[in-house]
């Protein structure tokens, strides 16, 4: 700022401060408009009486009414602070009042009506209360391994996420995103509201679906926690509502967006590919692991976005988080993991290549080219089978079934809604023939692990030999992806 443009913000300011006749208490006066700020420096006004009215010029400028304001501001502190001798005239009409720590006002019908439904006097939707009582930020200090030297480890790193607690609050689970709590040293959750932070533990971690299972040992931790229910898979175009703690602030962040697809995608930390919605809602660094509201139920959580692209953001849906938990209660606690067929596969949407196959003219499948070794498949199924139906479920020549009314995706849904050890009835075409045949279900098993997350690698050292499992990140490690 000019000498010049500091001698007319002072001159503008002793005028202001002049006609209003302001005492020695006074902090100062900050006049909010669209083009100015004129910060008034309190002045000795010693016998002049207190009036809160400002000239008329002024008035016109401010960007809200000056009865209303009430806010001064001490150009020697640089801080807001109520000016003391201040009148602030409320509209008698609509029988107003403000909350002293937020500053929202608040028809006291309303506050009334929201206080006896349970809902929080600050101005919340009766929805956001309820999930604001269940979600956490959480604190994590991690350590990776150094595969390429397996004796080290990283430097450790710091990351904040978010959690929330799922009903019923008797079982005190928190669900969070996995990469939020991978290799962790430790873990602290701070609830919405608290400045105190609790010592958490992980329960169960799915690194597939990308879902970790924390708790908390503390009992002060549990009191005044709302649990939020998970149920139901949301419409296209339908509304929701994401709550977590982005990068960018400390406190809670609520984002609104709806759902613009449904469909399998690839989920970056597991390497896997799932059933994934897109939404166009703000979904950033921090947002990890927080719930995603339609209502007062959770329909999924919030892990990754597509950064070459703009509000592309991805939540686990409602099957995905179920079958982990399910899985949790089938393994008294223990993660398998999502299973899969184990072949290979193309398309038949040749008519030529059908003929050749002599396929019924409405029959329609997908063409096995391989089967995998290691999985039960591969003692019931051939390479040139056609694959038509799995559990009664038709499949389209593209390799995709009716998911829901016009939205088809990948049969590969319907295999990893399946658990390590079921028994899936595999309709095929072979020899002319339609065969119906038994294939059990497992998770992969692949010779080269995929990932080693919470996992230190194991070596051997010998004559200045050191020797380590091939991994996929050993790989990275040495060679870069």
């Amino acid at each position: 700022m000019s000498v010049f443009q500091r001698h007319v913000l002072s001159q503008s300011a002793s005028t202001v401060a002049r006609r209003a006749n302001l005492t020695r208490s006074t902090p100062g006066v900050l006049l909010a408009s669209r083009q100015v700020f004129v910060a008034a420096r309190p002045l000795p006004t010693s016998g002049a009486r207190q009036s809160s009215l400002l000239p008329r010029a002024v008035r016109a400028m401010s960007t809200r009414d000056d009865s209303c304001s009430g806010w001064a501001y001490n150009s020697d502190k640089e801080a807001d602070t109520v000016a003391s001798s201040a009148t602030l005239v409320r509209p008698s009409t609509l029988e107003q009042q403000t909350d002293s720590l937020t500053g929202m006002i608040l028809p006291d019908l309303w506050k009334k009506q929201r206080a006896a439904n349970g809902a929080a006097t600050a101005g919340y939707s009766p929805e956001l209360s309820k999930a604001l009582k269940s979600v956490v930020k959480i604190f994590t200090t991690m350590a990776n391994p150094n595969f390429s030297q397996p004796w080290q480890m990283h430097q450790q790193t710091k990351c904040t996420a978010t959690g929330f607690v799922v009903a019923p609050l008797g079982s005190r689970r928190i669900l969070t995103n996995a990469h939020a709590v991978a290799n962790q040293v430790d873990i602290k959750v701070r609830k919405h509201g608290s400045a105190q932070r609790f010592t958490a533990r992980v329960l169960a971690v799915g690194h597939e679906c990308d879902i970790a299972m924390l708790t908390v040992d503390d009992d002060e931790f549990w009191e005044d926690v709302q649990p939020l229910e998970i149920n139901g898979l949301p419409a296209m175009q339908e509304s929701v509502m994401v709550v977590g703690f982005p990068t960018g602030g400390d406190n809670v962040c609520v984002t609104k967006g709806v759902v613009s697809r449904i469909d399998r995608s690839n989920y970056s930390h597991g390497r896997t590919t799932l059933l994934a919605i897109q939404v166009d809602a703000a979904i950033n660094s921090g947002n990890s692991g927080g719930p995603v509201l339609l209502g007062d139920h959770v329909v999924g959580i919030a892990f990754q976005c597509l950064t070459s692209g703009e509000n592309i953001g991805y939540i686990i849906p409602v099957p995905v988080i179920n079958h982990f938990l399910e899985d949790l209660e089938r393994n008294s606690g223990k993660y398998t993991g999502f299973c899969e067929l184990g072949i290979s596969w193309q398309s038949l949407e040749n008519p030529d290549m059908k003929a050749a196959l002599a396929m019924p003219k409405k029959m329609t499948g997908v063409y096995i080219t391989k089967t995998e070794p290691m999985y039960d498949s591969h003692k019931q199924l051939e390479a040139g089978d056609v694959l038509t139906h799995f559990n009664g479920v038709e499949i389209a020549d593209d390799g995709t079934f009716l998911f829901r009314e016009a939205v088809r995706i990948n049969f590969g849904h319907l295999v990893s809604q399946a658990f390590h050890g079921d028994v899936a009835q595999v309709s095929v075409w072979r020899n002319g023939q339609h065969l119906t045949l038994p294939v059990q279900l497992s998770t992969p098993q692949a010779l080269v692990a995929v990932h080693n997350h919470d996992m230190k690698p194991s070596y051997f050292i010998y004559a200045g030999l050191v020797f380590t499992p091939l991994t996929s990140w050993y790989l990275r490690s040495v060679y870069g992806t």
